[in-house]
């Protein structure tokens, strides 16, 4: 059976995985959802702006839209600041599939430049580097070097990728990431937000995007400005099931 494009409330297309009777996307937008949720709160661009490089660890390609958008706005308000992505994913689909959500992108050569990167593995330009590294993360991430000034954490939701979520995972992302770097992911969930913890990473409150609830920040070492800080008597119980976790250990 072949999946078709679903336009969102942006206009923007995403796709529904059968088998985890997910969406990609947000319905309230996946393009808005990319910037909104990844781009502008992962802080790429002033991280571009102050050190001249930025370096992305995209969790999830997807249909690419999260990495696109970074590149896209990047490279649009910082024109010659150097990027590197290094996006994973475990079931990439074929390229001739992607072609649609690509040519939906904000610039053909956007399209162009996405389709090479999944046919070759890489892509690299004039101030760009892409590696689309293919497998399971939890065991990829291993093989990978940081440090990232950004995590865009975006796999299928905790029940559908549990590992992913994990905070044995977690950790071995924040290890990765620079001092003062910063993860953004779509999920608000309680067993998230305390795995963020467990694994050594400071949270906050991520942005509501369209219809869809606040996400989740979290940054290695306090940030400036600081994360949007979590509701306090969430952070209290979240502070409390730590407490027990440590004392259990």
């Amino acid at each position: 059976m072949v999946e078709s494009a679903i336009l969102t409330g942006d206009g923007s297309p995403t796709r529904y995985h059968p088998d985890y009777q997910q969406h990609y996307h947000s319905l309230s937008g996946a393009h808005m959802e990319a910037r909104l949720r990844y781009v502008v709160p992962g802080r790429v661009i002033e991280t571009a702006r102050n050190h001249g490089q930025v370096r992305i660890l995209d969790i999830g390609f997807g249909l690419g839209t999260n990495l696109a958008w970074a590149i896209h706005e990047i490279q649009k308000q910082v024109p010659g600041a150097q990027l590197e992505i290094v996006s994973i994913e475990r079931e990439i689909l074929p390229v001739e599939s992607l072609l649609t959500y690509f040519k939906a992108l904000p610039e053909t050569r956007l399209a162009v430049m996405l389709k090479g990167l999944v046919e070759a593995g890489q892509r690299v330009e004039r101030n760009l580097s892409l590696q689309l590294v293919l497998g399971d993360a939890e065991k990829e991430i291993e093989a990978i070097d940081g440090p990232f000034d950004a995590v865009f954490l975006d796999p299928f939701s905790p029940a559908c990728n549990p590992e992913l979520w994990r905070s044995s995972f977690l950790a071995a992302v924040r290890k990765r990431t620079a001092h003062g770097g910063i993860l953004t992911t779509y999920s608000c969930a309680r067993s998230v937000r305390l795995a963020l913890l467990q694994a050594g990473w400071q949270i906050g409150e991520g942005p509501r995007v369209g219809m869809k609830s606040s996400g989740t920040l979290a940054s290695t070492g306090s940030v400036t400005p600081p994360l949007p800080p979590i509701a306090e008597k969430l952070n209290r119980k979240l502070q409390q099931l730590l407490e027990c976790d440590q004392e259990g250990e």
